[in-house]
């Protein structure tokens, strides 16, 4: 069985040294996506709910003003874990981007009504608040510039755009 400290948040401490918690095969597959983008807020889609654990769900319940709480987790074990409902995204994306986040967005892949087993989740979108073209989350008031850099054999080029204006 694999085993994690739930508390520790980058890749390389997401492995086993706790061997008092045994992961849940959900657990298990939270861990498995949160490793590619450890540095990233996970919103884990959960039924309705996206919902965030161990560090990811007091940083969450923070920016956001949401309750924090705690999940069981295999053997008695607990982890904090904070969530809203999935249609709540856009009020709750913004904040976290706006507050310097970087969100990933992990979404089920399958009808959980067409399964017996697990529900096949999948990282659907990686939000950042230099990449966030979505009007929800730019603030039209504010210039959002983005760049593109290009190096070609005989030639380099530039080019700027406001996306908040679509100014070039």
């Amino acid at each position: 069985m694999r085993t994690i400290n739930p508390s520790l948040t980058n890749r390389k401490r997401y492995t086993a040294v706790n061997e008092d918690i045994v992961l849940t095969p959900m657990m298990k597959q939270f861990l498995d996506l949160k490793a590619k983008h450890p540095d990233a807020v996970m919103l884990f889609r959960c039924g309705d709910f996206y919902e965030t654990y161990s560090t990811d769900a007091v940083v969450a319940a923070e920016i956001l003003g949401i309750t924090l709480t705690k999940r069981a987790n295999g053997k008695g074990k607990t982890i904090e874990m904070a969530g809203f409902p999935h249609h709540a995204l856009d009020t709750y994306l913004p904040k976290l981007i706006r507050a310097g986040k970087r969100v990933v967005i992990c979404d089920q892949l399958e009808d959980p009504k067409l399964t017996k087993k697990l529900v096949k989740r999948g990282i659907t979108e990686l939000v950042t608040p230099g990449v966030s073209i979505n009007d929800n989350v730019l603030n039209y008031r504010e210039n959002n510039f983005l760049a593109a850099v290009h190096f070609g054999k005989s030639a380099c080029g530039v080019a700027f755009l406001d996306i908040s204006t679509g100014s070039s």
